[in-house]
C-alpha cells in the first residue's frame, strides 16, 4: 500500500465498519502531555483534532476547557458518533490527506491517527498540519514506535485491528523529527510509555509536543 487512494480508502472502509463497536469501548485515557498542550493554548483557542474518531476523549476534554474545536475524520460514521458525543464541537468528514487550512488554528492534535499513513503521506500530512497552525501554535502528536529498539518501522504495515484489515505503521522518533523539524517546528516535550489494551495489544507509545516557530 503506497498510494494515497489505496491507504486512505482501505482505512476508511475499516473504520466505517469498526465505528459502532468502537463507540461502545471504554474511553481511552488522555495523553500525558495533554495538560502541557492545553497550557500552551490561548484562552478560547481554536483547535483542530485530526482523526477525531468518536470525539472522546480529546474533543470533549477540549471543549470542557473552553476551546473551540473542529474534529475531522475519514469515517462518516465516526463523525456522526462524535457529533452526538460532543455537540459543542464541530465535526467534518475529511481525510487528513486533504487538510487545506492555512494559519487557522492555535493548536492541532493527532492521537494515533498518523499511524494510518505510509511515509510519503506522513510527510505530506505533516506539511499540511504545520501550514494549518498559526505562528506560535502547538501540535500534540501521539503515535507508536516499533516495539523493539532498533526495530524495523516498516514491519507489518497491513494489520488487523478489531477484526478489520487496515494499514498501520509504527514510526521512529527520528522519522517524526525528520518530518516536522525542517518545517519550522520546535520540540517542546517528549515522552514514552507502554500501554496495553484488549483492542490494540501492547503499544510502545511516543508523545511529542511541538511549537511552530
Amino acid at each position: 500500500m503506497s498510494s494515497d487512494f489505496d491507504v486512505v480508502s482501505l482505512n476508511k472502509q475499516a473504520w466505517e465498519r469498526i465505528a459502532k463497536k468502537y463507540e461502545n469501548k471504554p474511553i481511552l485515557k488522555v495523553s500525558g502531555l495533554f495538560d502541557h498542550f492545553c497550557d500552551n493554548l490561548p484562552i478560547g483557542a481554536h483547535v483542530l483534532d485530526v482523526g477525531s474518531g468518536t470525539g472522546l476523549p480529546y474533543a470533549r476534554s477540549l471543549v470542557e476547557r473552553g476551546f473551540k474545536v473542529l474534529g475531522v475524520d475519514v469515517s462518516p460514521r465516526m463523525v456522526r458518533i462524535a457529533q452526538k458525543n460532543v455537540p459543542q464541537a464541530e465535526f467534518k468528514e475529511l481525510s487528513m490527506t486533504e487538510l487545506n487550512f492555512e494559519n487557522m488554528f492555535d493548536g492541532v492534535l493527532s492521537s494515533f491517527s498518523m499511524l494510518l499513513l505510509d511515509p510519503p503521506l506522513f510527510r505530506d500530512v505533516a506539511r499540511r498540519i504545520v501550514l494549518s497552525l498559526k505562528k506560535g501554535g502547538v501540535f500534540l502528536l501521539i503515535l507508536n514506535e516499533p516495539s523493539e529498539e532498533g526495530g524495523n518501522a516498516d514491519g507489518e504495515a497491513i494489520v488487523e485491528i478489531m477484526g478489520e484489515t487496515m494499514y498501520s505503521r509504527a514510526y521512529t522518533s527520528d522519522e517524526v523529527l525528520a518530518a516536522f523539524i525542517p518545517l519550522g517546528m520546535k520540540q517542546l516535550r517528549f515522552q514514552k510509555e507502554i500501554r496495553v489494551s484488549e483492542e490494540f495489544g501492547e503499544e510502545h507509545v511516543m508523545e511529542f509536543l511541538f511549537k511552530k516557530t
